[in-house]
């Protein structure tokens, strides 16, 4: 077994895990768990890894993550924190087998049982079926017994008949994985996580890794099927995201606090990476489109 495997505290009596939770603060490093996760984030910001995705999220935020996907969620150190300020979320995790193979036959099922399959690579939801399905998962939290299993069926139909969502990650990060490998990627994904608005060092990721730099390098390629270059910058423009969308600062000014040292190379990958210039994506977020 895997460390950081979660298992869902369910019961004879439960056959979907539901939680509507505050924290001061949340300490939840890379783990893996065989049910299907769906998470909504109420309030709070920060970084969110799935398989290979890296992404900054913020209230509203909506995903689903598939069994033995490796993820972790990393609240923003500088999220205030007083009685009157906490994070928030609901997240429901259920097993694809609570209903049975004859029903996943139907017809009528094929799209769900698609997009069950579908969420091992980790889905965000957009658009009206954001909203839609954010609106049940408040509900789902004050049922209980058939009416639980009623709701996530809803959700489920909603989501693959509306088809308002995005893939996160590649496919191949869900291959096999040992216990090293996952204490290795969560100390490298912290030291990250923690340091990229400063000059990420290779060789420190490597040595916190104990590797060799040309052995890490195919070790982090190879489990991510990213670069670690690829992998720094899209944490970077992850945080830039952030910025952009909820401060009044310059892209000059966005470059810098995001770790890029040269606007136009800061540019090139944004758009690179999110398929907009930074100008334009404000624009986007000043029409009150969410990313």
């Amino acid at each position: 077994m895997l460390p950081r495997y979660l298992k869902v505290g369910t019961t004879i009596n439960q056959s979907i895990f539901v939680k509507h939770r505050r924290y001061e603060y949340l300490a939840n490093p890379l783990h893996i768990h065989p049910e299907i996760e769906l998470l909504l984030v109420l309030k709070g910001t920060g970084t969110r890894i799935v398989g290979n995705s890296v992404e900054h999220f913020h209230p509203g935020t909506l995903i689903m993550i598939g069994p033995d996907v490796p993820h972790l969620w990393h609240f923003d150190d500088n999220y205030p924190r007083n009685k009157n300020t906490y994070l928030e979320f609901i997240y429901v995790l259920f097993k694809a087998d609570i209903i049975r193979e004859p029903f996943w036959q139907l017809p009528e099922a094929r799209n769900v049982l698609k997009l069950i399959h579908e969420s091992g690579r980790g889905i965000r939801l957009l658009g009206k079926t954001l909203k839609e399905v954010s609106s049940l998962m408040k509900s789902i939290c004050l049922s209980s017994g058939f009416k639980r299993i009623t709701i996530l069926l809803s959700i489920l139909e909603i989501i693959s008949s509306g088809k308002e969502y995005q893939f996160l990650s590649s496919p191949v990060v869900r291959s096999g994985t040992n216990a090293s490998d996952f204490e290795r990627l969560d100390k490298v994904y912290n030291y990250m996580i923690d340091h990229f608005q400063d000059d990420i060092s290779l060789q420190k990721a490597a040595s916190i890794a104990c590797f060799t730099i040309p052995s890490f390098c195919r070790y982090f390629k190879q489990r991510t099927n990213k670069t670690f270059t690829r992998f720094k910058n899209e944490l970077r423009i992850a945080h830039a995201c952030k910025l952009l969308s909820e401060e009044d600062k310059s892209v000059s000014e966005v470059c810098h606090i995001s770790g890029f040292t040269n606007i136009s190379h800061f540019i090139q990958i944004f758009k690179k990476v999110t398929g907009y210039t930074p100008l334009n994506f404000q624009k986007k977020i000043v029409k009150g489109l969410r990313y």
